[in-house]
């Protein structure tokens, strides 16, 4: 029976770590990918997981038959997953929304919450309940609990592994899904086959029997790929697709609409071919700016028909970067010869990498470098508009070379919020070239040099060039850029992106652009709370509120200290509290700062999280094991938390120093050694934190190991939902990664100074 109970927990991390990922995925196809959607999910993950481990974890110590409970959980699992991926699918045709068609936050959060509940309730309720049942073999109940925190942590590690290195690779969501509830399925038959309550035992081998029974007939009949695609059609309804592909990347779903084929990367339309005026504008603005380009580096959208544009111009060579080739390889299956055909080209170079990272280790010096990405409407993106890129560009570019890029924008009227973020853009890309001119309209075309005299307002000089190269244009000639770069335009455009006083510079640990295009696109939604929230939150009210929080803290102890209460078990609690939250900030920031200062490389970025979990299990391990030697639990508690303020005080040193020396050794070293061992140190120090809280609180005593469990783990996860969902949207983008550190240093602080006062209270 005890390997039974040891299996289905570490099945149960197993599961949690590979639901999440997949279904965030799923998402994030139906969603605006951005930190307010993903936060929404992490939210309603932790929100769901704390109602199970906290509030039904109470009721486990009563429950009669707790394996059996155990095994039907696990058959729900088994229902309920498969389910979820079909449920997230039709959400759009379920609210009459389009694919492709940004979604208000008020329903996002809504739906996510309703789809996520159920599932996340029942994991939570299972680690509480799975607490109660493990046998540990030690008279501690705070090791009971430790331990299956441990168990649970290896499983989410294991999981972390499979899914992003194997299973995306091989099977879709569905199938994933299906088999996850495979082995739920079959754990729960195990333990009903080990179970010693005879008298219901037969009744439910029986039930779980007929599910396993109905999964394998599934698979076998292809009933989960015809599932697929039902759900596929569903989802983009309204639209001829093509095909759908899952990536390590991202999901790309391919369009047709007569004899044009559009493109969707994680549900967001990339481009729609053929799309000519889009084509000729975003390559021969800035290679008609330069007198003679002859080697061109595009960063994303060639697929869009953006090389075959390219060409056309006296370009001897081209190197074109796409991070993930499967939209390259999905463009050849379905688009038409005369599309594709260019990629063949012989002064064509393709590279699947991230373009930030090409552009870092490259030699080579380029006439005119293009961006087609978009908007940074999420932190990953925001990478591609900070000051270290420009000037990571600028150091590529060959003397009078130019840097183009495109955003939203407006010919006739800025908003208050596009101004803002369009400013913040401006103003960063001109702290490093002299030359910046914008091309007015619906897009506005930014386009740099740190020449002085190469760049010009004067179409005519343009038209002149592209007449002399022999260009055949459709949209970008005389009639088209005598009205498109009409003076009043201009004038409007550079008057609206003129900085002010309150315009602030987007870096790479402070990343603000970001956080105003959040705002812009809250702004698109009449009345939207989020956006009064957005536009309300500084620095300053953060900081405020900060000292206000911690000051509270401080006072509630002292006060609690003369009435000669028991601080130190409430203590406890506030720090799984605070660990869950200081986490899930840690693992934001490294994630993060991984990606700002090496690139997108999509299994180190598996790696961390992996060596996250991994540090986590080793300090529970740890602790578990020398918890019946100590004697003075509260003082090792707060050398714990002592060394987690070190670690927040470090850290922005430790991440500043390779973000500004990355280059032979450092480069190495960093993706290689520094980056999974700061997660391991952080998951270690969280690890140790759990089970030493719960002893603390417990006391010696032994009733009541589910409820405490539950209430523990409840905390954990509110901790971390707080992490996430404030991390993501408002420290990160406000106060900039050192100042996200500082901050989070600052409550733990406090924290420690609370488990200090407690400690003077029982001496």
């Amino acid at each position: 029976m005890k390997k039974g109970i040891l299996f289905s927990i570490i099945l149960l991390g197993f599961t949690a770590v590979i639901t999440q990922i997949t279904l965030i995925r799923e998402f994030l196809i139906v969603f605006y990918g951005n930190e307010i959607s993903v936060g929404f999910i992490f939210a309603s993950w932790f929100i769901a997981g704390t109602f199970g481990s906290w509030f039904l974890g109470r009721f486990t110590d009563k429950i009669r038959y707790k394996i059996t409970f155990f095994s039907l959980c696990q058959f729900g699992l088994s229902i309920l997953l498969p389910i979820s991926v079909l449920a997230i699918r039709s959400i759009k045709p379920t609210l009459n929304l389009d694919p492709g068609q940004i979604m208000p936050p008020l329903p996002m959060f809504l739906s996510n919450f309703i789809i996520l509940l159920p599932v996340c309730v029942l994991l939570g309720f299972m680690f509480s309940l799975g607490a109660r049942l493990y046998d540990h073999g030690s008279n501690i109940a705070a090791a009971k609990i430790g331990m299956v925190y441990c168990l649970e942590a290896i499983g989410s590690m294991a999981g972390g592994i499979l899914v992003s290195f194997i299973l995306m690779r091989l099977l879709n969501s569905l199938q994933i899904m299906a088999s996850l509830s495979l082995l739920n399925i079959l754990s729960a038959i195990w333990l009903q086959v080990l179970n010693k309550e005879k008298k219901t035992k037969p009744i439910f081998i029986a039930i779980f029997t007929a599910q396993l029974v109905f999964l394998v007939f599934l698979w076998l009949f292809n009933g989960w790929s015809n599932l697929q695609q039902l759900s596929l059609r569903t989802q983009w309804k309204g639209y001829q697709l093509l095909g759908s592909r899952n990536t390590i990347y991202g999901n790309i779903a391919v369009t047709k609409k007569q004899t044009q084929h559009s493109f969707f990367y994680n549900g967001l339309h990339l481009y729609t071919i053929p799309d000519e005026m889009r084509a000729e504008e975003t390559v021969h603005f800035p290679l008609l700016e330069h007198p003679n380009p002859e080697r061109v580096l595009l960063v994303g959208g060639g697929v869009g028909g953006l090389i075959k544009e390219a060409l056309k111009e006296p370009v001897k060579q081209l190197d074109y970067v796409e991070l993930d080739p499967m939209i390259i390889k999905i463009a050849g299956e379905y688009l038409p010869e005369k599309e594709y055909g260019p990629l063949r080209d012989s002064r064509v170079g393709i590279k699947n990498l991230d373009g930030r990272f090409f552009i870092k280790g490259t030699n080579k010096k380029y006439d005119c470098v293009i961006l087609n990405l978009g908007d940074p409407y999420t932190a990953q993106l925001n990478r591609y508009y900070t000051v270290e890129f420009f000037q990571e560009v600028k150091k590529i570019l060959k003397e009078g070379g130019i840097l183009s890029f495109a955003l939203t924008s407006s010919e006739s009227y800025i908003s208050r919020e596009l101004k803002s973020f369009l400013r913040s853009i401006y103003a960063s890309l001109k702290k490093v070239f002299l030359g910046v001119l914008v091309i007015p309209g619906d897009t506005a075309y930014f386009i740099a040099c740190d020449k002085p005299g190469v760049l010009t307002y004067d179409y005519k000089t343009l038209i002149r060039r592209a007449q002399d190269r022999m260009i055949d244009l459709k949209y970008v000639r005389e009639y088209y850029l005598s009205s498109r770069l009409a003076p009043e335009k201009i004038a409007f455009t550079e008057d609206s992106l003129k900085p002010n006083k309150t315009t602030r510079i987007n870096y790479d640990f402070r990343p603000v652009s970001y956080y105003y295009n959040l705002i812009f696109w809250t702004a698109h939604f009449r009345g939207s709370f989020f956006k009064k929230i957005l536009e309300a939150v500084t620095a300053t009210k953060i900081w405020n509120t900060l000292f206000a929080v911690c000051g509270l803290i401080l006072l509630f102890g002292i006060i609690r200290t003369r009435r000669n209460k028991e601080l130190d078990r409430l203590a406890s609690l506030i720090v799984v509290l605070t660990a869950g939250f200081t986490q899930m900030s840690i693992q934001l920031i490294i994630l993060l700062s991984f990606q700002i200062i090496y690139g997108y490389v999509f299994y180190k970025l598996g790696l961390i999280i992996t060596c996250f979990m991994a540090g986590l299990a080793l300090g529970g391990l740890w602790i578990v094991r020398i918890m019946p030697g100590l004697k003075e639990n509260l003082r090792f508690f707060i050398r714990i938390q002592l060394a987690i303020c070190i670690y927040l005080l470090l850290l922005p040193s430790i991440l500043n120093w390779f973000l500004k020396s990355n280059a032979g050794f450092n480069s190495w070293i960093g993706p290689n050694f520094l980056f999974p061992f700061l997660p391991v140190m952080a998951g270690f120090i969280g690890g140790a934190q759990f089970p030493l809280a719960n002893k603390i609180y417990l006391k010696g005593k032994t009733e009541g190991i589910g409820r405490i469990a539950g209430l523990s783990y409840g905390l954990d996860l509110l901790g971390s939902c707080l992490g996430a969902l404030l991390g993501a949207i408002f420290f990160i983008p406000i106060l900039g990664i050192p100042g996200t550190c500082w901050m989070i240093a600052v409550v733990n602080l406090t924290v420690l100074a609370l488990l200090v006062i407690a400690k003077q209270r029982r001496n």
